[in-house]
């Protein structure tokens, strides 16, 4: 067997190899529990990311297992407090309306990742809104030491938008 042979019959084990080795250390630095710390959006304007007022108190939590699994919980200012079932009887159409939508703002769902480059794609299994299950989100990550930012590639009430996790 040539030298040259043996190469190009080794390099693309080699390379498979690299792969795995690192989506499975990407996996060990996503796995664990994190915890939101905001919401930025983009001005397309100015070209530049800045704290949003419109998800300021906003809380999450997010979990990957290690073995291909997530959870999110994301909830406005205030979720923690909601109590839906006082006084329902006395509210008005609008005053339901609003409150159904308060409700519907909660982004919860448990669903499958894959990573795949410098993204991670979210196969929502189950999830708040019936509408969500079985539909793929993909996010951008980056990771700055015990930071985790998530740039969804839809957009988030109509705004690009980046998340900060924090590892917990």
């Amino acid at each position: 067997m040539s030298f040259r042979s043996l190469i190009f019959g080794i390099l693309p084990f080699l390379m498979l190899s690299c792969s795995k080795n690192e989506e499975q250390s990407i996996d060990n630095k996503l796995q664990g529990m994190w915890k939101l710390l905001r919401i930025e959006s983009f001005d397309d304007a100015t070209g530049k990311w800045y704290d949003d007022p419109d998800f300021s108190g906003w809380n999450g939590l997010l979990i990957y297992d290690g073995k291909g699994h997530v959870g999110v919980q994301i909830t406005p200012k205030g979720y923690k407090d909601f109590k839906p079932a006082e006084n329902l009887g006395g509210l008005d159409n609008e005053s339901l309306k609003a409150l159904v939508n308060f409700y519907k703002s909660s982004f919860v769902y448990v669903g499958n990742y894959k990573i795949s480059g410098n993204t991670i794609e979210h196969l929502r299994l189950s999830a708040t809104n019936p509408q969500d299950w079985g539909t793929l989100l993909i996010r951008d990550y980056e990771f700055r030491n015990d930071i985790l930012i998530l740039s969804p590639h839809e957009k988030t009430f109509g705004k690009k938008s980046r998340l900060w996790w924090a590892k917990q």
